[in-house]
């Protein structure tokens, strides 16, 4: 499998239009609102980034940032691009991006049942700390995960 090229960047408000609709298309069920979307890119502890591929918006991702500590806010890829390795460079910009901020926590949550996330996750050195059960809105537990970047910043020194 080749992973295509992609360029990552910033989020900006022109994004929003075309993001909420690839949010929609991927969270029928318990989409962000287009207000969200707004409030979220307003804050300057969150980052926010999205792919082109192309010229195609395939994904986008957000990091917010708390003293020494981040959360993934949010991963999604377009379901035509699923499978492409899109979601690991993502990932490793938003991992790249704690370091970068010296963040010591960096935490997320995922469905117990998204194998492909989990498994991804956890090559990244994501450990699962806790459970939400019944979390989502169809009944399915949220599964919390924490990465340590400790680690990180002691094998650079």
């Amino acid at each position: 499998m080749t992973t295509p090229t992609i360029e990552i960047r910033r989020m900006r408000w022109w994004d929003i239009a075309e993001v909420d609709k690839l949010e929609r298309d991927l969270f029928p069920h318990d989409p962000w609102s287009t207000d969200q979307w707004w409030r979220e890119l307003a804050q300057l502890h969150n980052h926010y980034f999205v792919c082109d591929s192309s010229g195609v918006l395939s994904g986008y991702a957000g990091l917010s940032v708390s003293g020494g500590d981040a959360d993934i806010q949010t991963i999604a890829i377009g379901e035509s691009f699923q499978g492409q390795g899109i979601g690991r460079q993502l990932l490793g910009h938003l991992v790249d991006l704690s370091v970068e901020l010296k963040v010591t926590f960096i935490f997320l949550e995922v469905r117990n049942d998204n194998l492909a996330a989990l498994s991804m996750y956890s090559s990244f050195g994501f450990k699962e700390i806790s459970k939400r059960a019944n979390y989502y809105p169809d009944g399915t537990d949220a599964l919390i995960l924490r990465r340590d970047d400790r680690d990180e910043r002691e094998s650079k020194s």
